[in-house]
């Protein structure tokens, strides 16, 4: 029973009683309360979405650098997804869908530059001018040098000199500002400053004594890269997690659709060293006279290298060499006797092949040599057929003309590298001929050296008689067939460390014709090196295997390290030894290995302007 105080209404009041039939259409307030009802439904899913959303956007917590569990699905997660950020964006998101967070609170993904448990995103190295003589420190003396501690780079193990601290500043590396901070402190201020890292390359010049940081993919072959506490990201990458000089970024997520991106991001941004290409040069190589006696009396064909010296040479990509005499089985060499006839038996050969040689140039003045009788061309198309059948290639010689000019082609992780050899030694003697064997001449023509009265040595005469169009256009026309080439020239004066002039435009003349590498012999001493341009130029390496002891120069050698990144040319490194015994070369350090550095930059400061 309905109340009577319930049912009744106000005289006049169009408002239902309790309890009566309240849904009237007819009614004046229906349109009203249908227009309440309705914004208190919209209201109630409003608030149900933002407080669905502000669930979602919940920082979770998750710390810097350490992979969310993702359940496996990060591996899945595509860039591309739009995605809120704050802080600096790493450069190598710079192409993904990411966008500035309105409010950094909200970002997806939150970049912390300089997080010390962060994302590596770029390792920087320790670059010195070449001059220095340096390509390796301790941690220590790494920090010495960027405090400002050490000044002459003798008191780390180079060759005297001021060291010079330079750095990049600006923009584009705004990033590392911080960095050079920490590193280098107030020492940083007083660093020579330089806009971008083409600019400081282009100070760094053999002698300057530059010392910088530089991030691993601007570095380049014109500064020394050096190692720090056997590690070296340029050179030999390996285990880096304890190298001294990273960039890092910490990666946060502050929502569930940055934990999801966070692993894929992290892995995005961490730096990869490249894979690297070492290449490796060898000055003359001449197992004979003494050298044969002493490599007979080990009972050991391969003596001359067996050892350290081999198996560095095995470990490169690519092995190159200088074979300055012949290799055959025809007539008998002579013994340790005083004697121009260079010529060793078939056996020798093992020696090149445990050091996994490659490749030797045969563009040289004994490879015609036959011992003890004559034998014409016999010896030299002897020693091409054994080089063949040890799988070692040869350049700077062959049947004819176009045998001997040929390049030898070498493909090394995707990369294509070409080999040309020349020869202006004994070319006017013994160059090739469209019809008969011989080595690859240097000069268009000996015709004019031939003709001169009284007769003299080619190398001997002026560079205005030495003309280059074929040698350039050969160089020009295998620079478009490969990615790197690689010119081995025996040329020049013997027992100076001073090039010839004629040298000098003949390997500089290699370079501007597109080289990378240019790679001189002959002078039986070590002589200058050069930067010229995007090449690198070492005039002599010096002997190599031989049994010269006029002088201690005769005994001392270096052997030319090139480390390409691709085909890019980043880095060259020098390896001092001494022949010991007349035959055997060793590795040096110390007094002796800075003794050989010393005579080579000598002689590159004596180099004529360009």
């Amino acid at each position: 029973m309905v109340s009577p105080l319930l049912t009744r209404r106000p005289r006049g009041s169009n408002i239902p009683a309790m309890g009566a039939p309240w849904l009237n259409r007819g009614d004046p307030w229906f349109p009203a309360f249908l227009i309440a009802a309705a914004a208190a439904v919209a209201s109630l899913i409003v608030l149900a979405v933002v407080l669905y959303r502000a669930y979602e956007e919940a920082p979770r917590g998750v710390a810097a650098d350490k992979p969310a569990d993702s359940g496996g699905a990060a591996a899945n997660v595509d860039l591309d997804t739009p995605l809120t950020f704050s802080g600096p964006l790493p450069r190598a998101l710079a192409g993904a869908n990411l966008k500035l967070a309105a409010r950094p609170s909200k970002a997806d993904i939150t970049f912390q530059p300089d997080a010390t448990d962060g994302t590596v995103t770029r390792y920087f190295v320790p670059v010195a001018s070449l001059g220095t003589g340096m390509d390796a420190l301790t941690s220590a003396q790494a920090a010495a040098l960027l405090s400002g501690e050490v000044t002459d780079w003798s008191a780390v193990g180079g060759l005297p000199g001021r060291v010079t601290l330079a750095a990049v500043v600006g923009p584009a590396e705004a990033p590392g500002q911080a960095l050079l901070t920490r590193w280098m402190g107030i020492v940083a201020e007083k660093a020579t400053m330089f806009g971008s890292y083409t600019d400081l390359r282009a100070a760094m010049t053999i002698h300057s004594g530059m010392f910088a940081l530089i991030p691993l993919d601007e570095v380049r072959f014109t500064g020394a890269a050096l190692a720090i506490d056997g590690m070296d990201p340029v050179r030999r990458p390996g285990d880096l997690a304890a190298w001294p000089f990273a960039e890092r970024l910490g990666v946060s997520a502050g929502t569930k659709k940055g934990e999801a991106a966070a692993p894929a991001i992290r892995a995005a941004i961490t730096a990869q060293p490249p894979a690297h290409i070492t290449v490796v040069a060898t000055g003359d190589i001449l197992q004979s006279r003494c050298s044969l006696a002493r490599i007979r009396e080990t009972g050991d064909w391969a003596a001359a290298l067996r050892g350290p010296v081999a198996e560095y040479l095995a470990s490169a990509s690519l092995t190159l060499a200088s074979l300055d005499g012949s290799i055959q089985d025809i007539g008998t060499p002579h013994g340790c006797v005083q004697t121009t006839n260079l010529t060793s038996p078939p056996e020798v050969i093992e020696a090149l092949t445990i050091s996994g040689i490659d490749e030797v140039t045969v563009a040289t003045n004994h490879v015609f040599d036959c011992g003890q009788v004559y034998c014409g061309n016999r010896a030299f198309l002897r020693t091409l057929e054994l080089l063949e059948l040890a799988n070692i290639k040869v350049t700077g010689g062959g049947k004819d003309l176009e045998a001997a000019l040929a390049p030898a082609i070498f493909e090394v992780d995707g990369i294509r590298f070409g080999v040309l050899g020349f020869d202006d030694i004994a070319a006017e003697d013994f160059e090739a001929t469209a019809t008969e064997p011989g080595t690859a001449p240097l000069d268009d023509s000996y015709d004019d050296e031939r003709a001169l009265v009284p007769r003299s040595p080619a190398f001997f005469q002026s560079a205005e008689m030495l003309g280059l169009t074929r040698f350039t256009g050969r160089i020009r026309q295998l620079k478009s067939e490969v990615d790197v080439v690689i010119v081995q020239v025996q040329s020049g004066t013997e027992n100076t460390h001073r090039p010839s002039v004629r040298s000098i435009k003949a390997l500089r003349a290699a370079a501007d014709a597109g080289a990378d590498l240019v790679v001189g012999n002959q002078a039986h001493w070590v002589q200058a090196v050069e930067v010229r341009g995007d090449s690198f130029i070492a005039y002599a390496l010096g002997n190599f295997v031989f049994d010269q002891t006029h002088t201690p120069e005769h005994t001392e050698g270096f052997l030319l390290e090139a480390t390409f990144h691709g085909k890019t040319l980043a880095a060259v490194r020098f390896v001092p030894y001494q022949i010991e015994n007349k035959f055997r070369p060793v590795f040096v350090a110390g007094e002796t290995r800075l003794k050989i550095l010393a005579d080579v930059f000598a002689a590159a400061r004596d180099l004529p302007e360009p």
